[in-house]
């Protein structure tokens, strides 16, 4: 059979280049993604030591031995709504009590990826995908300061954060059970924030790897993967400066420094049928060392001057998801996951991704004689409530606003959409 290549070429494209405009907006522990395969998606991320394609290479890149003896491609994208709401008890600067709903966000997270193997023991690929970001929006007015004559100013409004990552990877089979892989990236971050007192926007790229190792044997897998922390000094502008902020902000070239934190992921895998694979796994993020965020003005000075420290924990996510062939052409995935958060009270923000989340998964993907395989997984997130009653980060002037304390929670609902085939 031929398989007409066009609508192919077209979907790789396309997903390459919302890569570049795409705005996520929900993530697991502080702001990382969820990995945007349809396979991770519907495993809650339960899949390091199962992870298997061309996608395999930004989950753990030892698996991508695994992709077959033909070259293969894969493509897709995570599309969500995400719901926050924060709800205020005691009036605070201009802002009302009650609840207060954030703008809905739809964001889209796409992937690419490609292998080529070599031999039985040696492949090497290629992928783009974006592992961390942030969009939260709020609606005017729910985190207004009293200006007096000059009236009322919203000291929060948007923020966002989004990352791409692209490079190849190659992997080694060491003998029947054992092999190695690993990553290189470059990296490229975009950051925004605004709101009615300054708006501040810049990017800029930088470089980080990742290295795994898996052990698969008949009824027993094994994976690990390790991935690096990256600084990223992103230049930009500051502007749209409140006449209140006009003696300490200037308005020109802006920089800063976004840090993101090293990862561990851990996972076993164990088959309870011929057809059925279980896996569980340990997700650890290095958020400690993320703990500044200073936006340097152009003449040196701090933009965000008493808010710019970050005292962040570093988190331990754990996972678990099932893999099931249901059929020579039918797969089915499920899972659930549990993300503390690392972000103390007094770091919080509503801008920010802060709650602790619980992520509950299911999904399949199918293969057609011509060789094409559709997957189509769901995933629901629950950002559990948290009460905030003193942050540093609604400090405004020296004095304490407590525009930002009230109960925090937020609900996701994911879909992931991907395709793979051979070229």
């Amino acid at each position: 059979m031929v398989v007409d290549r066009r609508p192919v070429r077209l979907w790789i494209t396309f997903v390459l280049a919302a890569l570049f405009v795409g705005k996520p907006a929900w993530g697991s522990s502080g702001n990382a993604l969820p990995r945007a395969t349809s396979e991770a998606l519907g495993m809650a991320d339960a899949n390091v030591a199962l992870a298997a394609g061309p996608a395999a290479q930004f989950i753990n890149p030892a698996n991508i031995l695994d992709s077959g003896k033909e070259s293969r491609w894969e493509a897709g994208a995570l599309l969500g709504g995400v719901f926050p709401t924060f709800t205020r008890d005691a009036a605070a600067g201009a802002a009302a009590t009650g609840e207060h709903a954030a703008k809905t966000t739809y964001p889209m997270v796409p992937y690419a990826a490609m292998t080529f193997p070599l031999s039985d023991r040696v492949a090497w690929g290629f992928a783009a995908d974006s592992p961390y970001g942030l969009r939260s929006e709020w609606k005017d007015h729910q985190f207004d300061l009293n200006l007096g004559p000059l009236g009322t100013a919203d000291l929060a409004q948007a923020a966002e954060l989004k990352t791409v990552r692209l490079g190849p990877a190659a992997a080694l089979r060491l003998d029947d059970a054992w092999s190695l892989g690993a990553r290189g990236f470059v990296q490229y971050v975009e950051a925004l924030e605004e709101n009615d007192i300054y708006s501040v926007k810049g990017d800029g790229t930088s470089f980080g790897g990742q290295i795994g190792i898996r052990f698969a044997s008949e009824d027993f897998k094994f994976g690990a993967a390790y991935t690096s922390r990256t600084n990223t000094e992103i230049k930009g502008t500051l502007g749209g400066i409140h006449p209140v902020a006009s003696a300490s902000l200037v308005a020109g070239d802006a920089k800063a420094n976004i840090l993101l934190p090293d990862r561990l992921q851990t996972g076993m895998a164990f088959r309870l049928r011929p057809e059925l694979w279980w896996e569980i796994d340990l997700d650890w993020i290095g958020w400690a060392y993320v703990d500044e965020l200073s936006i340097y003005q152009a003449n040196g000075a701090l933009a965000n001057a008493g808010k710019n420290a970050r005292h962040n924990e570093d988190t331990l996510s754990v996972r678990t998801g099932v893999q099931w062939k249901h059929s020579p052409h039918l797969t089915l995935y499920a899972g659930i996951g549990y993300d503390p958060t690392p972000v103390p009270e007094r770091d919080v923000a509503p801008t920010q991704g802060m709650l602790r989340k619980t992520r509950i998964a299911f999904g399949g993907a199918y293969a057609t004689e011509s060789g094409l395989k559709l997957g189509v997984t769901y995933q629901y997130v629950r950002g559990h409530p948290r009460r905030v009653g003193a942050t540093d980060q609604d400090s405004f002037g020296g004095s304490d606003t407590h525009l930002y304390e009230g109960t925090y929670e937020s609900e996701s609902h994911i879909l992931g959409i991907s395709l793979a085939g051979e070229f």
